[in-house]
Parts: structure tokens; C-alpha cells; sequence
């Protein structure tokens, strides 16, 4: 039998490159553009809506043009935003569908462009089940491989009706995900970053680091 060499370390995983800081830092901005947008103009979507409602009005806010330019700010070089794309997860199961897809400008080292982007799920926060909600139908499926599968970053957009923050409401519940770390982002309250080991599954894929983006209509 041939033994591993201690000294080898873990093969690495396939993956497409991780998202540029200044891009991940342009869709948030771009993100809380759109949410006062949807605030301002649609604040019954906002108080009543479904999530499908209110995601549906953000992506609408994203892709709006004026006179041929793009009104959300810092998305000039980016393509049309997409809702409901479908992506091949880790065990090559192709039926999943993220909420959004951001594609910035590509990256000459991306070898798929329909792996590449910023994948985001987007649930409604609002009392009860929905933390727990949000951590089992947002989170797991990062951290499973049925979303990002190849990419290191992900993004989970919450509608907090209630006013919640992050990083105070996560820091229990994501402990069963594989949490490797989760910060509060400095200096800004609505969002949190974790990261989450992927080696250990079933089909292995690179480790994910997560955004969560919690918007509330005060803001």
C-alpha cells in the first residue's frame, strides 16, 4: 500500500479566480444603491412583498439604464445582471439557481465564464424561524457545493424587516456550517464576512468565503 507523504500538502482544489476586492466592494455599494431605490419607490413591495417580489425590483434596479448609461453606480463594465441562473454543483447536478449573478469584466486567468461571478442568494429576515431559514436554505447551500462550486467567494442578501445585523445574529447559528471564521466588517453594520471548509465533502471543492449583506428599510 502506498502511503501519503506527511510532508505533501492537500491538493488543491479546481477553481475558478476570486472576485477582485474592488469588485466585491463596487456589488455591495451597487446592492445598498438599489435597496434605497426599491425603499423609495416601492415601499409596500418592501413592508409586504415576497422575496421573489423584492428581489425581482433589485435586479430591475441593477440593470436600469438612462440615456444608454447604467444607472447603478459602479456597474458600467459589468454584464446585464441575471436572476435565476442556473450553475452545475459540486456533485454535477445542474437544476440550482442562485437569486442573482454579478459578472464583473472577466478575468484573463477564468477558464468558464459560467462559473465566474458573484453568486447571491437573497432572503427575507423578519423574526421568528427566519435566521434559522436563512442559515438552511441561504448558507448550506454554499456550503454544500450546490452554489459556487468553483468560486471562493459568495454573497447572501437579507431583507431584515426587523432591523437585525449580521454578525450579532449569526454568530450561534452558523457554527454548524463549517465556520472557520466570521467577522464583522468594520465600520459597517450591516455586513458580516465568514469563511467555510469544503475539503471534507462528499465531492470537494474549494473553501468559500461569505458576504452577508442585511439590508433594512431604514437604510
Amino acid at each position: 500500500m502506498t502511503r501519503q507523504r506527511l510532508s505533501r500538502g492537500k491538493p488543491v482544489l479546481a477553481s475558478e479566480p476570486d472576485l477582485p476586492v474592488v469588485y466585491k466592494r463596487a456589488i455591495e455599494r451597487a446592492l445598498r444603491w438599489a435597496w434605497s431605490e426599491v425603499c423609495r419607490l416601492h415601499p409596500e413591495i418592501v413592508r409586504d412583498g415576497s422575496e421573489e417580489e423584492i428581489t425581482e425590483r433589485i435586479e430591475w434596479m441593477l440593470n436600469k439604464q438612462v440615456r444608454g448609461e447604467r444607472s447603478a453606480p459602479g456597474l458600467r463594465l459589468f454584464d446585464a445582471v441575471a436572476r435565476g441562473a442556473k450553475q452545475r454543483t459540486s456533485d454535477n447536478r445542474i437544476e440550482k439557481a442562485p437569486d442573482l449573478v454579478l459578472r464583473p469584466p472577466v478575468h484573463r486567468a477564468v477558464r468558464n465564464r459560467s462559473h465566474w461571478g458573484m453568486f447571491i442568494e437573497c432572503k427575507i429576515i423578519d423574526g421568528g424561524a427566519s435566521v434559522t431559514r436563512y442559515c438552511r436554505e441561504g448558507v448550506q447551500r454554499f456550503t454544500s457545493g450546490e452554489y459556487c462550486a468553483r468560486m471562493q467567494t459568495g454573497l447572501l442578501l437579507a431583507y431584515a424587516r426587523d432591523d437585525q445585523r449580521p454578525y450579532a445574529a449569526l454568530a450561534r447559528p452558523l457554527g454548524a456550517y463549517g465556520t472557520t471564521q466570521h467577522d464583522e466588517r468594520r465600520g459597517a453594520q450591516d455586513v458580516s464576512d465568514s469563511t467555510h471548509a469544503r475539503d471534507a465533502l462528499p465531492q470537494p471543492c474549494v473553501d468559500i468565503a461569505l458576504i452577508h449583506l442585511w439590508l433594512t428599510p431604514r437604510e
